[in-house]
């Protein structure tokens, strides 16, 4: 779920828009930009900045230092990065350099440390294709597909090659029969070859 809801999000237009509709919750001074949002709390002299990094490719130090120097003319308290994993794991001592409290969040933390508490999640507009995994009869027919041929011929006239050279010839022998009977199987076999036609 949390990876659908951050796939969702980064699908959206204005995903920012989210953001400030959870915050608005349980914060009454927020300001709405571009890619971030601004929080004050006026009493204890703070402001918390949330920013929402939709790309895929994960917070590197470099992208760190970017969302730092798009923020601290707002001179903030707190950053909160909202991203989808933290790829560069130097980030964490990078952001003991700086006087603002930093709090790195990926999608799973998000969901936990932030959906969760203040009850609001992001439609989930985009389901993510589950990843297949190969059964017995996908491995048969991968196996014995035509354009295996070639390969299970040159493996067998290697293995007859090499028998010339070495002793133990009969083993060499028998394997390359059972991939001359592959080679067979996967070129003659109308089960494992069907063509399938897509349309355009």
């Amino acid at each position: 779920m949390a990876e659908e809801m951050f796939f969702s999000l980064v699908c959206e237009n204005k995903p920012i828009d989210f953001f400030y509709r959870l915050t608005k919750k349980k914060h009454p001074n927020v300001t709405k930009h571009a890619h971030h949002i601004t929080i004050d709390y006026p009493i204890e002299m703070a402001k918390t900045i949330l920013w929402f990094d939709n790309s895929f490719s994960g917070l590197t130090a470099e992208k760190l230092i970017q969302i730092y120097n798009k923020t601290k003319a707002e001179k903030p308290t707190k950053i909160v990065v909202v991203c989808k994993e933290i790829t560069d794991k130097s980030v964490f001592s990078i952001c003991l350099n700086f006087q603002e409290k930093f709090v790195l969040l990926d999608q799973y933390m998000t969901y936990q440390k932030l959906y969760k508490p203040y009850q609001t999640f992001p439609t989930i507009t985009t389901k993510l294709c589950e990843t297949k995994t190969m059964g017995f009869r996908d491995f048969v027919v991968y196996s014995f597909n035509k354009k295996r041929t070639k390969g299970y011929l040159f493996s067998a006239f290697v293995l007859v090659l090499s028998s010339l050279f070495v002793r133990e010839t009969i083993y060499y022998c028998i394997v390359s029969s059972i991939l001359l009977t592959f080679a067979l199987i996967s070129w003659l076999n109308p089960y494992f070859n069907k063509q399938e036609v897509d349309p355009i």
